[in-house]
């Protein structure tokens, strides 16, 4: 398990600079960031050691940030593993915010998994 926290902004020229000027301003350092834009609204998330800092100071600078659960794991690198995962948790009806890969570590793929209902998640991954 870990935490990501979540900021939805007014998708516009500029706002990743200003989100992650935030951040860099505070001293936090990101583990990994996802941003994607939709229209008028654009949604970023981001990782890293000092959430608690990162929440603070992006809600003193007026964005909406939340912090959530998600699932962290280490796949095998190599095709159809992902899959294997998103096929296991749409049989259970578990619908998926977000799913991105962190990093890579020697055999290994590191994913995040943003379930909307994560102990049903975590029950369905302990079943494997």
């Amino acid at each position: 398990m870990m935490k990501q926290i979540t900021v939805v902004v007014q998708n516009k020229v500029g706002i990743l600079s200003d989100v992650t000027e935030v951040l860099g301003r505070s001293g936090i350092n990101i583990i990994s960031i996802s941003a994607q834009g939709f229209e008028n609204n654009a949604v970023v998330r981001v990782l890293t050691t000092d959430m608690n800092t990162a929440l603070h100071d992006l809600g003193k600078a007026g964005y909406n940030a939340i912090v959530n659960d998600i699932i962290v794991l280490k796949l095998p690198d190599r095709p159809g593993e992902l899959y294997k995962i998103t096929k296991k948790m749409s049989k259970e009806g578990l619908n998926l915010r977000a799913v991105y890969i962190i990093g890579k570590e020697n055999d290994r793929t590191i994913v995040a998994i943003d379930p909307e209902d994560y102990a049903k998640a975590v029950r369905v991954l302990e079943k494997q």
